[in-house]
Protein backbone atom coordinates (compact mmCIF):
# COMPACT_ATOMS: atom_id res chain seq x y z
CA UNK A 1 0.00 0.00 0.00
CA UNK A 2 2.54 2.30 0.39
CA UNK A 3 4.00 1.69 -2.81
CA UNK A 4 1.05 2.78 -4.32
CA UNK A 5 0.47 5.92 -2.09
CA UNK A 6 4.44 6.99 -3.02
CA UNK A 7 3.16 6.37 -6.58
CA UNK A 8 -0.09 8.05 -6.51
CA UNK A 9 1.98 11.15 -4.87
CA UNK A 10 4.81 11.45 -7.49
CA UNK A 11 1.95 11.48 -10.07
CA UNK A 12 0.18 13.88 -8.67
CA UNK A 13 2.76 16.41 -7.62
CA UNK A 14 4.62 15.38 -11.19
CA UNK A 15 0.94 16.22 -12.61
CA UNK A 16 0.50 19.45 -10.58
CA UNK A 17 4.13 20.84 -12.46
CA UNK A 18 3.46 20.08 -15.96
CA UNK A 19 0.48 21.70 -15.82
CA UNK A 20 2.39 24.77 -14.41
CA UNK A 21 0.91 24.69 -10.44
CA UNK A 22 4.72 24.83 -9.79
CA UNK A 23 7.31 26.56 -12.23
CA UNK A 24 10.79 25.63 -12.84
CA UNK A 25 12.56 27.78 -9.69
CA UNK A 26 9.56 27.76 -7.66
CA UNK A 27 9.94 26.20 -4.32
CA UNK A 28 7.44 23.94 -2.80
CA UNK A 29 5.42 24.14 0.61
CA UNK A 30 6.77 23.28 3.61
CA UNK A 31 6.60 19.61 5.07
CA UNK A 32 3.83 19.71 6.70
CA UNK A 33 1.44 21.80 3.79
CA UNK A 34 3.25 19.65 1.05
CA UNK A 35 1.65 16.18 2.55
CA UNK A 36 -1.44 18.16 2.91
CA UNK A 37 -1.67 19.27 -0.54
CA UNK A 38 -0.93 15.11 -1.47
CA UNK A 39 -3.49 13.68 0.99
CA UNK A 40 -0.23 11.33 2.07
CA UNK A 41 1.37 11.12 6.06
CA UNK A 42 4.56 13.16 6.09
CA UNK A 43 7.32 10.33 5.92
CA UNK A 44 5.06 9.55 2.00
CA UNK A 45 5.45 13.10 1.22
CA UNK A 46 9.79 12.56 1.45
CA UNK A 47 9.93 9.29 -0.48
CA UNK A 48 7.83 11.15 -3.64
CA UNK A 49 10.56 14.38 -3.23
CA UNK A 50 13.24 11.65 -3.18
CA UNK A 51 12.10 9.66 -6.13
CA UNK A 52 11.05 12.91 -8.43
CA UNK A 53 14.90 14.45 -6.97
CA UNK A 54 16.30 11.16 -8.10
CA UNK A 55 14.71 11.97 -11.73
CA UNK A 56 15.83 15.44 -11.76
CA UNK A 57 12.36 17.05 -11.22
CA UNK A 58 12.97 18.59 -8.16
CA UNK A 59 15.92 19.72 -6.21
CA UNK A 60 16.37 19.54 -2.48
CA UNK A 61 18.66 22.39 -1.14
CA UNK A 62 19.41 21.40 2.86
CA UNK A 63 18.39 24.61 4.69
CA UNK A 64 16.59 26.18 1.77
CA UNK A 65 13.68 23.89 1.03
CA UNK A 66 12.85 21.82 -2.14
CA UNK A 67 12.84 23.50 -6.22
CA UNK A 68 11.27 22.56 -9.34
CA UNK A 69 13.85 22.08 -11.92
CA UNK A 70 13.24 23.13 -15.33
CA UNK A 71 12.38 20.07 -17.68
CA UNK A 72 15.76 20.49 -19.76
CA UNK A 73 17.20 19.20 -15.83
CA UNK A 74 15.19 16.05 -16.00
CA UNK A 75 17.11 13.04 -16.69
CA UNK A 76 14.37 10.60 -16.41
CA UNK A 77 13.22 9.04 -19.73
CA UNK A 78 9.99 8.47 -19.10
CA UNK A 79 9.18 11.37 -16.85
CA UNK A 80 10.67 13.49 -20.06
CA UNK A 81 7.68 11.61 -22.35
CA UNK A 82 5.23 11.54 -20.09
CA UNK A 83 5.41 15.15 -19.49
CA UNK A 84 6.00 16.12 -23.47
CA UNK A 85 2.56 13.38 -24.01
CA UNK A 86 0.21 15.69 -22.01
CA UNK A 87 1.91 18.80 -22.93
CA UNK A 88 0.90 18.02 -26.48
CA UNK A 89 -2.44 16.74 -28.46
CA UNK A 90 -2.83 13.39 -29.56
CA UNK A 91 -2.23 14.76 -32.77
CA UNK A 92 1.34 15.47 -32.67
CA UNK A 93 2.00 12.70 -29.98
CA UNK A 94 1.28 10.70 -33.00
CA UNK A 95 3.42 12.40 -35.36
CA UNK A 96 6.24 13.28 -33.06
CA UNK A 97 6.53 9.61 -32.09
CA UNK A 98 5.93 8.24 -35.90
CA UNK A 99 8.48 10.13 -36.76
CA UNK A 100 11.02 8.67 -34.16
CA UNK A 101 9.92 5.14 -35.06
CA UNK A 102 11.18 6.44 -38.81
CA UNK A 103 14.21 7.20 -37.46
CA UNK A 104 14.55 4.14 -35.35
CA UNK A 105 12.89 1.20 -37.41
CA UNK A 106 13.61 1.76 -40.98
CA UNK A 107 17.26 0.87 -40.18
CA UNK A 108 16.73 -1.79 -37.58
CA UNK A 109 14.78 -3.73 -40.50
CA UNK A 110 17.21 -3.39 -42.82
CA UNK A 111 19.36 -4.70 -40.51
CA UNK A 112 17.05 -7.10 -38.79
CA UNK A 113 16.68 -8.83 -42.77
CA UNK A 114 20.98 -9.55 -42.69
CA UNK A 115 20.22 -11.60 -39.46
CA UNK A 116 17.29 -12.67 -38.33
CA UNK A 117 16.63 -16.14 -37.61
CA UNK A 118 13.86 -18.57 -38.97
CA UNK A 119 12.74 -18.54 -34.85
CA UNK A 120 12.56 -14.95 -35.02
CA UNK A 121 10.84 -15.14 -38.01
CA UNK A 122 8.43 -17.69 -36.90
CA UNK A 123 7.41 -14.91 -33.74
CA UNK A 124 7.06 -12.12 -35.86
CA UNK A 125 4.55 -14.25 -37.95
CA UNK A 126 2.32 -15.13 -35.46
CA UNK A 127 2.24 -11.38 -34.39
CA UNK A 128 0.72 -10.60 -37.77
CA UNK A 129 -1.34 -13.70 -37.37
CA UNK A 130 -2.70 -12.26 -34.44
CA UNK A 131 -2.88 -8.38 -35.89
CA UNK A 132 -4.89 -10.47 -38.66
CA UNK A 133 -7.49 -12.09 -36.36
CA UNK A 134 -7.67 -9.45 -33.64
CA UNK A 135 -10.76 -7.29 -33.53
CA UNK A 136 -10.46 -5.22 -30.41
CA UNK A 137 -8.29 -2.42 -30.26
CA UNK A 138 -6.08 -3.40 -27.37
CA UNK A 139 -5.51 -6.84 -28.65
CA UNK A 140 -5.16 -5.35 -32.00
CA UNK A 141 -2.71 -3.12 -30.16
CA UNK A 142 -0.62 -5.53 -28.44
CA UNK A 143 -0.46 -7.67 -31.60
CA UNK A 144 1.21 -4.11 -33.27
CA UNK A 145 3.82 -3.36 -30.59
CA UNK A 146 4.87 -7.02 -30.66
CA UNK A 147 5.48 -7.35 -34.01
CA UNK A 148 7.83 -3.93 -34.39
CA UNK A 149 9.66 -5.06 -31.01
CA UNK A 150 10.62 -8.36 -32.33
CA UNK A 151 12.12 -6.43 -35.48
CA UNK A 152 13.98 -4.53 -33.35
CA UNK A 153 15.09 -7.48 -30.77
CA UNK A 154 16.12 -9.41 -34.09
CA UNK A 155 18.46 -6.35 -34.78
CA UNK A 156 20.53 -8.02 -31.94
CA UNK A 157 21.45 -4.27 -30.62
CA UNK A 158 20.15 -4.32 -27.04
CA UNK A 159 21.21 -0.43 -27.26
CA UNK A 160 18.32 -0.35 -30.17
CA UNK A 161 15.71 -1.64 -27.43
CA UNK A 162 16.74 0.47 -24.96
CA UNK A 163 16.41 3.24 -26.60
CA UNK A 164 12.53 2.59 -27.77
CA UNK A 165 11.31 0.61 -24.21
CA UNK A 166 10.65 3.96 -22.52
CA UNK A 167 8.12 5.45 -25.20
CA UNK A 168 6.42 2.22 -25.12
CA UNK A 169 3.82 3.55 -23.10
CA UNK A 170 3.00 6.59 -25.28
CA UNK A 171 3.15 4.41 -28.42
CA UNK A 172 0.58 1.74 -27.50
CA UNK A 173 -1.58 5.09 -26.68
CA UNK A 174 -1.04 6.76 -29.72
CA UNK A 175 -1.68 3.71 -31.60
CA UNK A 176 -4.68 2.16 -29.20
CA UNK A 177 -6.38 5.36 -31.11
CA UNK A 178 -5.51 4.92 -35.01
CA UNK A 179 -6.35 0.59 -34.37
CA UNK A 180 -9.82 1.31 -33.06
CA UNK A 181 -10.54 2.27 -37.05
CA UNK A 182 -10.98 -1.13 -39.35
CA UNK A 183 -9.45 0.69 -42.57
CA UNK A 184 -6.13 1.92 -40.80
CA UNK A 185 -5.84 -1.91 -39.40
CA UNK A 186 -6.59 -3.21 -43.04
CA UNK A 187 -3.78 -0.88 -44.44
CA UNK A 188 -1.46 -1.58 -41.47
CA UNK A 189 -2.04 -5.21 -41.93
CA UNK A 190 -0.97 -5.26 -45.19
CA UNK A 191 2.28 -3.29 -44.39
CA UNK A 192 3.08 -5.86 -41.59
CA UNK A 193 2.93 -8.89 -44.35
CA UNK A 194 5.00 -6.82 -46.68
CA UNK A 195 7.69 -6.16 -44.33
CA UNK A 196 7.54 -9.74 -43.04
CA UNK A 197 7.61 -11.11 -47.02
CA UNK A 198 11.02 -9.09 -46.98
CA UNK A 199 12.49 -9.88 -43.72
CA UNK A 200 11.79 -13.53 -44.86
CA UNK A 201 13.72 -13.08 -48.21
CA UNK A 202 16.69 -11.39 -46.23
CA UNK A 203 16.34 -8.57 -48.36
CA UNK A 204 17.67 -5.38 -46.15
CA UNK A 205 16.70 -3.22 -48.77
CA UNK A 206 12.88 -4.02 -49.13
CA UNK A 207 12.51 -4.22 -46.28
CA UNK A 208 13.47 -1.02 -45.14
CA UNK A 209 11.25 0.30 -47.63
CA UNK A 210 8.33 -1.79 -46.24
CA UNK A 211 9.03 -0.37 -43.26
CA UNK A 212 9.11 3.79 -44.48
CA UNK A 213 6.03 2.88 -46.26
CA UNK A 214 4.19 1.50 -43.50
CA UNK A 215 5.76 4.58 -41.18
CA UNK A 216 4.41 7.21 -44.05
CA UNK A 217 0.98 5.51 -44.08
CA UNK A 218 0.82 5.57 -40.17
CA UNK A 219 1.27 9.63 -40.08
CA UNK A 220 -0.86 10.18 -42.87
CA UNK A 221 -3.44 7.88 -41.49
CA UNK A 222 -2.91 10.45 -38.01
CA UNK A 223 -3.08 13.73 -39.81
CA UNK A 224 -6.33 12.14 -41.58
CA UNK A 225 -8.31 10.62 -38.28
CA UNK A 226 -6.68 12.51 -35.26
CA UNK A 227 -7.78 15.76 -34.56
CA UNK A 228 -4.84 18.43 -33.17
CA UNK A 229 -2.23 20.99 -34.23
CA UNK A 230 -0.32 20.87 -37.34
CA UNK A 231 3.61 20.10 -36.46
CA UNK A 232 6.56 20.47 -38.46
CA UNK A 233 6.66 16.93 -39.48
CA UNK A 234 6.66 17.14 -42.72
CA UNK A 235 5.98 14.33 -45.50
CA UNK A 236 9.66 14.71 -46.33
CA UNK A 237 10.74 13.94 -43.22
CA UNK A 238 8.51 10.66 -43.05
Amino acid sequence: MRKDLVTQGVDRLLGAIIRGEFVAGDALPNESNLAQYLEVSRPTMREVVRTLAERGVLQVVHGRGTFVQAQSEWIDVQTLVYAISQQLDEREVGLYLTQLRRMLEVGSAGIAAERITDGELEGIKQTVDRYREATDPAEVTTADVEFHTRILEATGNPFIKAVILPLQDALSSSRLITNSYRDIRVRALHHHETILAALAAHDPQAAKDAMRAHMKQTAEDIRSYIAGADTPVSPGDE
